[in-house]
């Protein structure tokens, strides 16, 4: 299948909320192009789509936020992701800012689960707000994860990134983790269709996934020592180390494309 390339993301964000018609903006977290695309017949479950590809302004949610809500819209942010919170709760930028983490963080998994950013969502698409949610999956830490991966998010990523067997339960899952939020994605979008809204499905930035990145890692790692660059980059050079995660200040474009899909409505 071929897929377009659409552009900037932000302007297309921008240009979507705009209008009187009710919008619903969805926004998944570090969400791999190719895995979405692997999965995305959970979507097409009574749902027609438009699929393309789109250019995000940040490699990392941080630099994502900053640079791509740079004007005042007129809709609630329902996140599940704190830096929202953190960044803009004394900017006006949004009519509101809902913190889902603040009431429905879950201590065991270290996350919050969809069905309570869901759960909050809802409530506005009935007042009839434009809404914007941003779920934190299928970033991890993942909702159903084996021994070797329950630990803290910025943890994981390091072990991960150094152990194969780590490194292969992670990619296992983070492919669970897509096939999860992507039923609650249909779920929320099949009420706000019957509300009468229209709804858009993107992410904030991609997941490398264990990519060989040797050349990229040579590029971020400091040289003012010669013999510490040499220890810290001989291991990607030969493939002992795999980056994962989405280092903020990507060089490459992998980390910047994500789905933009306009869902065109119920196929029954």
């Amino acid at each position: 299948m071929e897929i377009p390339m659409l552009g900037d993301q932000k302007s297309l964000i921008y240009d979507f909320m705009r209008g009187n018609s009710k919008k619903l903006l969805i926004v998944l977290d570090a969400c791999n192009f190719d895995v979405f695309i692997e999965n995305i017949g959970i979507l097409e479950e009574k749902l027609v789509l438009s699929i393309g590809k789109a250019i995000s302004s940040g490699s990392c949610t941080k630099e994502w936020l900053l640079n791509t809500f740079t004007e005042p819209l007129d809709a609630v942010y329902v996140t599940a992701n704190p830096f929202v919170t953190m960044l803009f709760s004394n900017k006006n930028m949004f009519k509101k800012i809902v913190d889902v983490s603040k009431k429905f963080w879950d201590k065991r998994l270290k996350t919050v689960r969809a069905e309570y950013v869901n759960l909050v969502a809802i409530k506005y698409l009935l007042e009839g707000e434009n809404v914007i949610i941003h779920y934190i999956q299928p970033h991890a830490p993942f909702i159903d994860a084996p021994p070797s991966l329950c630990m803290e998010s910025n943890t994981l990523y390091v072990r991960a990134e150094r152990r194969l067997f780590i490194r292969q339960d992670f990619r296992n899952a983070y492919y669970k983790n897509m096939q999860y939020i992507l039923g609650h994605v249909r779920k929320i979008t099949l009420t706000a269709l019957k509300l009468g809204y229209k709804v858009v499905i993107t992410a904030d930035h991609s997941e490398l996934l264990g990519r060989y990145s040797a050349w990229n890692m040579f590029k971020r790692l400091r040289r003012k020592n010669i013999l510490v660059f040499i220890i810290k980059w001989l291991p990607y050079l030969i493939g002992w180390y795999k980056v994962l995660g989405h280092p903020c200040k990507w060089y490459d474009i992998e980390l910047y494309i994500v789905p933009w899909v306009l869902v065109k409505g119920k196929t029954c």
